[in-house]
């Protein structure tokens, strides 16, 4: 932790090092803490603010799953359900049961109880909030990390390999958007980093993956779109990662529009699946990663470009993207195209 808070700065102020207590960090020139979540630290602009919020989408997404029961337990008193669907539905039932009181567990250090309110009243909220930014919204990724085999993240760390070329040395690593984190882990255990540092704005995904990067497991339902057979509606999966992410692993909450880190920090920034989805216009985010960047860094970008902006002339080309990102100070990018898993 004391090698991570040295390369912490404010969200707020960009002031840096921050001040390190139990279970926070101090800025002193905005006066304001950021709490530690499950010993990661909360860095966002706003943190207080950003855990209310958190802790209400959070509440919400176990509401609805209390909703949820009680839908199945009025459809469990329908007299003409065949024996077999009674059967199927009182076992969904009792994994959705589960799946909650799993879900309070695991979230427990962000403090959902704290706040109370109403089913209706988050509603409400749930109209403010971005759509993408709720508990739920990379839930099937938790599975895919930690859980459908090793297929998928072999071949994405493959792809990794082939842009890097001999440059097997990465230094500094931070891995904007990590979300559950599996590609920031192969990367940190597979490759030659001095650390990693993996930033993501959804506490589950991060909480999940603390559990299973420290050498633990982590026991939730998966449930699948199309199940295969009767009891494939509600999987219980053990997820764990092959072995710990060992020293120089850090984890931190934030956002990656204002990532908390002074400038010149990293020899290497990756971002997997997020310069599309974001809202922020591509020039304005590559200057950013450049910031953040040492003289001869290297931006290692993984994913699609479907750019899904609602103006199209922000829907960037591959080759719109290589001029923008030779705008913003980088050299002329390798790349490199493959169908995974």
């Amino acid at each position: 932790m004391t090698e991570l808070i040295a390369l912490l700065a404010c969200p707020r102020c960009d002031k840096t090092p921050l001040e390190s207590g139990e279970d926070i960090s101090h800025c002193k020139a905005c006066n304001i803490d950021f709490p530690h979540v499950d010993g990661i630290p909360w860095m966002f602009a706003e943190p207080y603010a950003a855990l209310g919020e958190w802790r209400g989408r959070l509440q919400f997404a176990l509401q609805q799953l209390g909703h949820e029961i009680a839908g199945l337990e009025q459809e469990l008193k329908n007299k003409d359900l065949s024996a077999l669907a009674k059967r199927r539905v009182e076992r969904y039932k009792k994994c959705v049961e589960s799946h909650r009181r799993k879900l309070q567990k695991l979230l427990r250090p962000v403090d959902v109880q704290s706040l109370q309110g109403n089913y209706e009243s988050y509603l409400a909220l749930r109209a403010r909030l971005p759509s993408d930014q709720g508990l739920n919204t990379y839930y099937a990724n938790i599975h895919r990390d930690w859980g459908w085999g090793d297929e998928e993240n072999e071949a994405s760390l493959k792809q990794i390999r082939a842009v890097l070329h001999d440059h097997a040395d990465l230094g500094r690593v931070l891995v904007l958007g990590a979300g559950a984190g599996r590609l920031a882990y192969d990367i940190h255990t597979s490759l030659e980093c001095e650390s990693t540092v993996v930033l993501d704005f959804n506490p589950l995904l991060m909480l999940v993956a603390k559990a299973v990067t420290d050498g633990g497991h982590v026991n939730l339902y998966e449930f699948p779109i199309a199940p295969l057979a009767l009891e494939d509606d509600a999987i219980l999966r053990s997820l764990s990662a092959p072995e710990p992410a060992g020293d120089n692993f850090h984890l931190v909450l934030g956002d990656a529009l204002r990532a908390p880190f002074p400038e010149k920090s990293f020899d290497t920034i990756v971002t997997p699946w997020l310069i599309d989805i974001i809202t922020e216009d591509l020039p304005v985010f590559a200057a950013r990663i450049n910031r953040l960047l040492k003289k001869q860094g290297r931006w290692v970008n993984f994913g699609s470009l479907a750019f899904s902006n609602p103006r199209r002339a922000k829907r960037y080309s591959p080759e719109e993207v290589k001029a923008i990102v030779g705008e913003c100070g980088f050299s002329d990018p390798y790349v490199s195209q493959a169908t995974i898993p």
